[in-house]
């Protein structure tokens, strides 16, 4: 394909994204409004939230909210059956230190104050 005709098919892809523009525009805002219209509990029913449906509302004019909306779902559907997990403490409160590879844990022990004065616990 010489230069020339490559430019002059990206000068007709370029023009038909900007004659269909309008359409694709329609198409995302009639999502938009369909998905304003349900309550909470339809949202809940599909995998969504109202602040999702806001997040989506967000996007550009042209974007489809469809993809965004379908892996929030996913995201939600995928974390529904997951263990509870329990957030650990973060370290500076007491949280467990992370293992060694040649044995246990060691115990927290006393941290000392800046001048050199060790922190009592209990």
């Amino acid at each position: 394909m010489s230069p020339l005709n490559r430019v002059w098919s990206r000068f007709s892809e370029l023009a038909a994204r900007a004659a269909a523009w309008p359409f694709r525009v329609a198409a995302a805002r009639a999502t938009m409004r369909a998905l304003a219209g349900m309550d909470r509990r339809e949202l809940m029913d599909i995998g969504l939230t109202v602040s999702d449906v806001r997040d989506a509302s967000a996007l550009p004019l042209d974007r489809d909210p469809t993809a965004l909306l379908a892996r929030r779902a996913r995201e939600r559907r995928r974390d529904a059956f997951a263990p509870p997990t329990a957030p650990e403490p973060p370290r500076e409160l007491g949280g467990p230190r992370p293992a060694r590879a040649d044995g246990p844990a060691s115990p927290a022990r006393p941290r000392p104050f800046p001048d050199g004065r060790a922190l009592r616990t209990g």
